[in-house]
């Protein structure tokens, strides 16, 4: 299993935390990413309340292009996600993959398009994104090896504070919930 612990939040001010993450760590990659979002036509992902705890998304990176599942734990109190499993696999021919998606009957839901730079902090991997029609954010997600998904939301938890933002509200939804609920506005 490969569990994921991240905390996201929003930034005012991309410029100003790029330059304080550039004093911490060093640019791993900036790209492009386009991600679309699916949902078998039998269950809904995108209508579990408070928000989804199953993401099915083909990710377009400028050198490949992945399918993945993640499926969140939810074990905090208010019944945000403590961690994620994630699984995935490179995709040969998306237009293909695409076509048999379509005859399994799952559905397009939503595109994230976005700017993406990946920073690498100690046992942190930082992403600095730029979301279109949403705004910009930080990403901060344990990779070292740590003894549990508390200590790894405590690291993630410091850096952020490093970082000045002390006060900070973490943001518990997808880019894909967080453009449907734009939209719905």
């Amino acid at each position: 299993m490969n569990i994921e612990v991240e905390i996201k939040i929003s930034t005012p001010n991309l410029n100003a935390t790029r330059e304080i993450v550039r004093q911490k760590g060093s640019l791993v990659r900036a790209i492009r990413q386009i991600d679309e979002y699916y949902i078998p036509i039998q269950r809904d992902f995108f209508a579990q309340k408070p928000f989804p705890v199953e993401w099915l998304r083909i990710r377009h990176n400028p050198d490949k292009t992945i399918f993945e599942y993640d499926r969140s734990i939810n074990k905090r109190k208010n019944g945000a996600q403590e961690y994620a499993e994630e699984y995935e696999t490179e995709i040969s021919n998306p237009d293909e993959f695409k076509k048999i998606l379509g005859f399994l009957d799952f559905k397009h839901v939503i595109t994230v398009d976005k700017q993406r730079e990946y920073w690498l902090c100690g046992d942190l991997e930082i992403a600095l994104d730029s979301v279109k029609d949403l705004g910009d954010f930080i990403e901060v997600e344990a990779k070292g090896n740590f003894e549990s998904s508390s200590a790894a939301k405590t690291a993630c938890l410091n850096f952020l504070s490093e970082l000045g933002t002390s006060q900070f509200e973490e943001i518990n939804k997808g880019y894909p919930v967080l453009l449907l609920e734009k939209r719905q506005k």
